[in-house]
């Protein structure tokens, strides 16, 4: 049996080049720093360290509440 994932492909890499964070432009990438990437369809977003702590937590919250529902429902 295949198991589905509700999660979406992501990485940690170093930038290649300086660019903006997808999640704020004003949050510049610089050179070397850690990013976290996520897969989006045929390319990647890409997000600073700060930004990715954030949406972290959010996805946390999100799975831990589906958990919190479905144990609910047995």
């Amino acid at each position: 049996m295949s198991v589905k994932s509700l999660i979406v492909t992501t990485k940690f890499t170093k930038a290649q080049r300086e660019h903006k964070c997808k999640a704020n432009k004003k949050h510049i990438i610089s050179q070397n720093d850690l990013r976290l990437e996520v897969k989006n369809e045929r390319s990647w977003d890409k997000y600073c360290m700060h930004c990715a702590a954030i949406i972290i937590k959010k996805m946390q919250r999100d799975s831990s509440l589906i958990a919190d529902e479905f144990t609910a429902l047995k």
